[in-house]
């Protein structure tokens, strides 16, 4: 048997897939000020002797033993066969041995871990009523504008039910050797020390993004002193403070990895990047940058028919008004949550970064609930595939160029109609210094390749329009344009085609899509949405977990916009624009949205009279930013 320490050491230093070479991605991502050089080129700097250079092959993890279980039927530790001094556990002297609970768990050593999904288990097969009903709460006054509302949400509803079925189907049989790699992971990672942990995670997070949408990456990931130190410059810039985190579900508990900042004595002398909204006095740095909680009355099988239970709850519009999702927002808060609290809060964390893992993906994480607030009252939140797969480098997008293109109806009738997209371009674009808009027929592909090729750069790109992760590949999942849909994969060759992921050419900072839909409960589903940001070639992307409703999503997207313009970071400006629907200062009143700063949005003709007020979590938690926060 191969020695699995060995095999992970190899595979922590490099992670290749060799699927698609022409198209490069770094782990190194871009940690740079903004101001300064792009420390690795998104493509190998040197073109001229054709494609990037081939790894190293004895850097390549060889091929796994074939015999996944051997002749022994009792294997012992998988720890066992090394005794090189360098195993992580000698780092860590007080870590216990995760193996002796389970002492019939096969041998894990057969495989390579970090060549598969360590999440193996599936979690549409886990029982989904481990979470009881909350009481109901009295249904928010609402008049005939609530019912219109919901009734045209019931297309959306039976699409995302037929897309949920589409993923039960499609899910492969569970595979016994890949389990058996998976438990070998988890017991590599709970002995690793927390730094060496994170290392494993980004590696392994990784690989799964590039495995599902076939590109190759290059280079080393960050160490967990390069995070930290990046988190603190972009506090010295914007005056933020985040906290990365890190999730592994495993079959017996939870972990989760916190990197804090840390701000270095040359950044902090730098008076060019020190914030103006810091003091001196602000300055205070962690004792220890990374922490590390495990919560053992839990298991990925609970946690996944928890998270289940909470998506259902929370997505179901025939529900609004009522708390049935309390229960499963309060037990995944004290999971996940309720264990970093007192450090976050220690040192006054405004902003959580996460890295998922596989079937936690798609968790509207900002309804997340303590039993008094909502995790969005306290934090600015974002989502990313992993720490040095995103491109953290600032830019202010107060008065950026945006590029709004959308349709109310489509050709062919092909997808239901969106009646308040002419109102939502509108909006989104009034206040931009340079704003352009291209409604129905004016919204096809090959004018979004035209507009995107001329001299000047859109800092924001918006497409109004449906948008539907799905359960099976990566060509399953598209982005419907007037006449047509548009596969990811040809996303992706469009964004190559225009440059976006050259680091020579101007970024773009923000893609939205007002009007997505991902298929619930199907790993490939949740990978695509995690990695849309990195798929599309922008630093960012806004995309909903669910199809909202055309109300809800007008409102979302005129609020958000404004609070673009007060000069805040993406991810505040999407805390401030949820904050507001939830307090009741975003609401519908009348045939008008009316915004939190007195702006009224006149509705057609055809909506009913009434009010409506948006603070339940299904208008406001859908929307999830991707990739970079700042």
């Amino acid at each position: 048997m191969k020695s699995l320490n060995h095999l992970i050491s190899i595979s922590v230093l490099f992670c290749w897939v060799m699927v698609s070479p022409p198209l490069v991605r770094s782990q190194t991502g871009n940690m740079s000020d903004v101001t300064g050089p792009n420390p690795i080129d998104m493509i190998n700097p040197d073109t001229s002797n054709g494609d990037p250079e081939p790894p190293d092959p004895t850097l390549i993890p060889p091929d796994p033993d074939p015999d996944p279980i051997g002749d022994n039927p009792n294997p012992t530790d998988p720890t066992a066969e090394n005794p090189n001094p360098t195993d992580p556990t000698a780092e860590n002297p007080d870590t216990t041995d995760p193996t002796a609970e389970n002492p019939d768990t096969t041998d894990p050593t057969a495989e390579n871990p970090d060549t598969t999904d360590p999440t193996a288990e599936n979690p549409d097969t886990t029982d989904t009523d481990t979470a009881q009903e909350g009481e109901t709460q009295d249904e928010t006054a609402t008049s005939d504008t609530e019912t219109s509302d919901t009734e045209t949400s019931d297309t959306e509803t039976e699409d995302t039910a037929e897309d949920t079925k589409d993923s039960e189907e499609v899910a492969d049989e569970p595979d016994f050797e890949q389990e058996i790699d998976s438990q070998a992971y988890e017991v590599q990672l709970q002995q690793s020390t927390p730094d060496l942990a994170i290392l494993m995670q980004e590696e392994s997070y990784a690989t799964q993004i590039s495995s599902y949408a076939e590109f190759q990456i290059y280079g080393e990931a960050p160490s967990v002193q390069q995070i930290s130190q990046r988190l603190g410059e972009l506090w010295l810039q914007t005056g933020k403070k985040t906290a990365f985190i890190s999730i592994s579900l495993q079959r017996n508990q939870l972990e989760s990895f916190t990197v804090l900042p840390n701000v270095s004595s040359l950044a902090m002398d730098n008076s060019e990047m020190v914030s103006s909204n810091i003091a001196n006095n602000q300055l205070v740095q962690a004792s220890q940058t990374t922490l590390r909680n495990t919560i053992t009355d839990s298991s990925r099988k609970r946690i996944l028919a928890t998270a289940k239970k909470f998506r259902e709850e929370i997505s179901n519009p025939r529900k609004v008004g009522k708390n049935d999702y309390l229960i499963p927002a309060q037990q995944l808060y004290e999971w996940i949550i309720a264990p970093l609290e007192p450090e976050l809060e220690k040192y006054d964390i405004d902003v959580l970064v996460f890295a998922m893992d596989s079937g936690s993906r798609l968790l509207p994480l900002a309804a997340l609930h303590d039993g008094e607030q909502f995790l969005i009252e306290k934090y600015a939140i974002a989502l990313v595939p992993s720490f040095g797969l995103t491109d953290t480098r600032y830019v202010n997008l107060n008065q950026s160029t945006i590029l709004a293109m959308g349709a109310s109806r489509f050709k062919g009738e092909v997808q239901s109609p969106l009646p308040t997209m002419p109102i939502e371009l509108e909006t989104i674009t009034h206040n931009a210094s340079r704003g352009q808009i291209y409604l129905n027929e004016d919204f096809t592909v090959a004018n979004f390749k035209a507009q995107n090729r001329l001299s000047h750069t859109f800092s924001i790109i918006h497409l109004g329009t449906h948008a539907n992760f799905r359960a099976g590949n990566f060509d399953d999942s598209y982005i419907q344009f007037y006449d047509e849909k548009l596969q990811l994969s040809a996303l992706r060759e469009i964004s190559d085609e225009l440059g976006w992921s050259n680091s020579k050419n101007p970024p773009v900072e923000l893609l939205v899509l007002s009007a997505c839909e991902t298929a619930l409960g199907d790993e490939k589903a949740e990978l695509g949405f995690a990695g849309l940001a990195l798929q599309a070639g922008v630093k960012s992307a806004l995309a909903s977990l669910w199809y909202v409703s055309d109300l809800g999503t007008l409102a979302l997207m005129g609020e958000f916009y404004n609070r673009l313009d007060d000069s805040l970071i993406k991810a505040e400006a999407l805390r401030q624009t949820q904050l507001n629907m939830l307090t009741g200062k975003v609401m519908v009143q009348d045939k008008h949205i009316i915004l939190s700063n007195g702006e009224s949005l006149p509705l057609p003709d055809n909506f009913p009279d009434g009010s409506l007020i948006l603070d339940n979590p299904y208008f406001w938690s859908s929307f999830t930013l991707i990739g970079n926060w700042n």
